[in-house]
């Protein structure tokens, strides 16, 4: 009997650790904070790069970003969503905890980074499960969560998935 309980209690356990929320923060009752995805984003490990290389490129024509070059990264989640060519397939709709990061870069130097985030249900989410948010490279606020990216959406949502790299780096 006390094998029996043992192996019921492990197996508990085991499901209990496989229900965690796998973009590595538990959700915040408040809604995911700037502060949140700049610990998730600003360091690549881990992430895929657009068109499978971390080299910056020059930002789209359409594109309301003030710095001249970016790159853009997807963490593993997001990242099964990508061809072998790197472009997020034709189709795509991100499942919750994918993380998209872009950095904006002026003469070399990082200065922005611009994060998109689906989590469905968050209060700081739009209608279509997207959490935006941008910080300065220290990680300080510019484009609060809270706005559920009300200054973002217009011009994202001709992209796939609110994405916009395929239409404006082909």
């Amino acid at each position: 009997m006390t094998v029996l309980r043992n192996s019921a209690l492990f197996l508990l356990l085991l499901l209990a650790a496989g229900c965690t929320d796998d973009s590595g923060t538990e959700p915040t009752p408040g809604g995911t904070t700037e502060a949140q995805l700049y610990s998730l984003g600003k360091n690549a490990a881990g992430f895929t790069f657009y068109k499978n290389s971390a080299d910056t490129i020059t930002k789209g024509g359409n594109s309301a970003h003030p710095d001249p070059q970016l790159r853009t990264r997807y963490n593993s989640v997001a990242a099964r969503f990508l061809g072998s060519d790197g472009k997020v397939k034709a189709g795509t709709l991100f499942p919750d905890s994918s993380l998209i990061v872009k950095e904006l870069y002026t003469n070399s130097v990082l200065t922005t980074y611009v994060f998109m985030f689906k989590r469905a249900g968050d209060p700081h989410a739009d209608a279509n499960g997207w959490v935006w948010a941008e910080t300065h490279a220290d990680g300080s606020t510019l484009y609060a969560a809270s706005k559920k990216g009300a200054g973002c959406t217009g011009c994202h949502s001709t992209g796939i998935d609110f994405t916009r790299m395929n239409d404006a780096h082909p």
